[in-house]
């Protein structure tokens, strides 16, 4: 199953390509914090090296604001051990952002999404830190299990960006509970694909003309959905499953008035642009203006001192 585990570690991955302001509406609803919309986030290095010099990529590091540190982790399977190199990532980036000489470690605050069910994944994973005698110290990293929230819950807490993973769904009907291939009716299969694919489209596009993701975010987001299930169904081919199992429905990934948005949205982001210019040369018509006034005033009492 690695191949799958690498397609939704890319997939996941790809949502930070999204505007800012979707990416702090997923920071608010993971974590409980109420950024504003116009904060900063800033993506710092996540490859680090340990003492054995052995490399490692975690998935995701992002500051807000230039002081909130935040790590994301995404599993598609139960992993018991995962708060052990949450530990070791956030250990190291701790290190790599400190201050100066500061001997201070400030670690991120970290997340687990599984994108799959378990009932052993628990709510929160627990490391055991031992000091000896300085004491123990238990680092906690809370456990954000997909499939246990709805689609209604994902839009009331503004999870846009991770409405594509719906997909998932689709898994239950292709494999059974030992991972082997199934052989679904067509019209089994077919009824759940327009659920799954009405709920994420339509989701979408609802979130898009509520003003939650700009259009560009809508895009990708179907781009992102429409990926996964084509990958999903070569993988349930390759292994035997139905050859007949088609594609999404023609039009299904269309937005509404594609054409005039886009075109709307290039004028809106050219009159940001001559805002900001004429903004700038304002303020350089303000700054020779006030020389010119000093320069008059410097002239007057060079007249005046003859």
């Amino acid at each position: 199953m690695q191949e799958i585990k690498d397609i939704f570690d890319r997939s996941f991955k790809r949502i930070f390509s999204l505007s800012n302001s979707a990416i702090l509406s997923l920071i608010n609803g993971l974590f409980g914090t109420n950024y504003p919309s116009d904060s900063t986030i800033v993506y710092t290095n996540r490859e680090s090296t340990n003492a054995a010099l052995k490399h490692h990529f975690a998935d995701v590091f992002l500051v807000i604001n230039g002081e909130h540190h935040y790590h994301l982790e995404a599993q598609i399977y139960l992993d018991s051990t995962i708060v052990l190199r949450v530990f070791e990532y956030g250990f190291y980036h701790a290190l790599e952002s400190r201050q100066d000489d500061s001997l201070q470690l400030d670690f991120p605050e970290p997340i687990v999404i599984y994108l799959v069910d378990s009932p052993d994944i628990p709510p929160e994973s627990t490391l055991h830190i031992n000091f000896s005698r300085q004491g123990t110290f238990d680092y906690h990293v809370h456990n954000f299990i997909y499939p246990r929230h709805s689609l209604a819950e994902l839009e009331q807490k503004k999870l846009i960006v991770l409405i594509p993973f719906q997909i998932l769904r689709l898994r239950a009907i292709l494999y059974d509970a030992d991972g082997l291939v199934r052989h679904p009716s067509q019209i089994e299969f077919q009824q759940l694909k327009e659920v799954v694919t009405c709920d994420i489209i339509d989701s979408i596009k609802t979130n898009y003309t509520a003003g939650n993701i700009t259009y560009t975010d809508a895009a990708k987001l179907i781009e992102l959905a429409n990926g996964l299930y084509e990958q999903i169904l070569l993988h349930y081919q390759k292994r035997g499953g139905d050859q007949s199992m088609g594609v999404m429905l023609p039009g299904a990934m269309e937005l509404p008035h594609d054409d005039i948005i886009f075109k709307l949205e290039e004028l809106e982001e050219t009159n940001i642009a001559l805002t900001k210019e004429n903004a700038t040369l304002t303020n350089e018509n303000t700054a020779l203006t006030d020389e010119n006034k000093k320069l008059k005033t410097r002239i007057a009492e060079l007249e005046a001192s003859k």
